[in-house]
């Protein structure tokens, strides 16, 4: 059968599971909390992992000691400064290019990312993968991110496809019960020294080392399963 005219698509997060972004996020905060005499605490990475602008700015502003500027000045500062790191280099994490070469030759692909969509668009354009994505939502494009399944369901409202036929791969927590939640079957490609909670991880139907191990055959066979039992749709 061909999976395109079937109605399953493959929606993919990006920070953290297309591109290694963690390091220049980290990197992006750090400086301006830094420079703006702020303090870094040593959670603060791991709390901001896959949420929206919205929440990352507010944490910053409230924890991170940046109590005289506004969450939309944090935002656009760090957005600022990630562009011009994208700008640079886009570090693709291991099997990520392949991952969605293949998948996208049998599946209609989207993006569900917790990132502005300035940062989308900008890795899109420098990877050369935009036109291998039939849908694409940003955290700033719907009225609640991740955990939330409201991203999830818009892009596959964009790909004209059922949620239950579809399926997700992501990092975070967030991620992962953001999926759930929409009713998607869920591949976990945690991230080392950012793993999910276990309980959480634990709900996702594969966990996968990284993305060397997703090939077109274990996404059909998933596709095809059960919905797992651990996870609540």
């Amino acid at each position: 059968m061909n999976q395109k005219s079937a109605g399953a698509c493959v929606v993919f997060d990006m920070d953290g599971v297309i591109v290694d972004s963690e390091p220049l996020w980290a990197r992006a905060r750090k400086d301006l909390v830094r420079e703006a005499g702020g303090r870094w605490i040593a959670e603060a990475e791991t709390a901001m992992m896959g949420i929206s602008s919205d929440r990352w700015s507010a944490y910053m502003r409230d924890r991170l000691g940046l109590e005289h500027l506004t969450p939309a000045q944090i935002r656009d500062e760090v957005l600022a400064r990630m562009v011009e790191l994208y700008g640079a280099q886009v570090p693709l994490l291991p099997g990520a290019r392949e991952a969605v070469e293949g998948t996208a030759r049998r599946w209609r692909l989207g993006i569900a990312s917790g990132s502005d969509r300035v940062l989308l668009d900008t890795v899109l354009s420098v990877t050369g993968l935009a036109d291998r994505f039939a849908a694409t939502v940003s955290g700033e494009e719907v009225a609640a991110g991740k955990p939330d399944p409201l991203i999830y369901q818009q892009v596959c409202r964009r790909l004209g496809a059922d949620p239950r036929a579809c399926l997700a791969i992501e990092d975070s927590d967030s991620g992962i019960e953001s999926a759930l939640a929409a009713g998607m079957t869920v591949v976990a490609v945690p991230r080392p020294g950012f793993e999910p909670d276990p309980d959480v991880l634990s709900r996702a139907d594969a966990v996968l080392p990284d993305l060397t191990r997703l090939d077109a055959d274990l996404v059909e066979t998933l596709l095809a399963a059960p919905q797992n039992p651990r996870a609540s749709r």
